[in-house]
């Protein structure tokens, strides 16, 4: 089917917060999922259009129905998401590549898949095994990507588009990386309007970053704050 883009997106700083507060650190995982899950269902609801979207840990990877062969979508998904995340106190990471994908379940032990449920849930004596039965160069691509720089910023792998939209304020380096707060093309407002998700301006977005960061700067690695100003064109 050829390689379909990818979005990795998690909450940053998700497992110190879980250590100092279970509760809120799950309340922050609880508005990305749904935020993903109103993109899903209100705005790209069929094919082609429809997403793949999977949980693993604090982080989703979010999957294409087909290839596409430019960013548009999955860079306006992150901005409408992280900049209506950022209002409500929560900071996330976002990564966008490409790559194959596909359900790799008939790849699995027969012995375990002859009694799985719904090909996710096995049972194991009294308890209780989990699978994910898809895998692809999506999932490994988006997420080594988001591993490569420290901060709240949405990376994009150029290598597997063919250009980037007019409107996104952009960086060259090891990774590109998007300003998610001063980008605009109107994709995001559409996002934003169909999935009932804050419209955050730039102007808004900008004060709600520093407002996280101020908030938590006895908390955040020196190298986090550095990364997110230098990429955000932050004071």
């Amino acid at each position: 089917m050829g390689n379909r883009w990818s979005i990795w997106i998690d909450v940053e700083g998700f497992s110190n917060r879980y250590k100092k507060d279970s509760s809120q650190a799950i309340l922050f995982l609880n508005e990305l999922m749904a935020s993903l899950y109103r993109i899903g269902k209100n705005v790209f609801s069929e094919s082609p259009d429809r997403l793949f979207i999977h949980q693993f840990g604090d982080g989703f990877i979010v999957v294409s129905d087909f290839p596409e062969r430019g960013p548009n979508r999955p860079i306006a998904i992150c901005i409408a998401i992280m900049r209506h995340l950022i209002k409500k106190g929560v900071a996330t990471k976002a990564a966008i590549s490409a790559g194959d994908w596909g359900d790799i379940s008939s790849c699995y032990p027969q012995e375990v898949m002859s009694v799985a449920e719904h090909r996710r849930f096995i049972r194991v004596g009294c308890s209780i095994m989990t699978i994910i039965p898809v895998m692809g160069m999506a999932l490994i691509a988006a997420h080594k990507l988001s591993g490569t720089d420290s901060g709240a910023l949405l990376l994009l792998d150029t290598s597997c588009f063919s250009c980037i939209p007019n409107g996104i304020i952009y960086k060259s380096g090891s990774a590109t990386t998007i300003d998610w707060v001063h980008s605009d093309i109107p994709d995001i407002k559409s996002i934003c309007d169909k999935a009932s998700l804050e419209n955050v301006t730039s102007k808004e977005a900008e004060e709600f970053i520093g407002c996280y960061i101020n908030q938590n700067n006895d908390v955040l690695p020196k190298n986090w704050v550095e990364r997110t100003k230098a990429t955000l064109s932050l004071v």
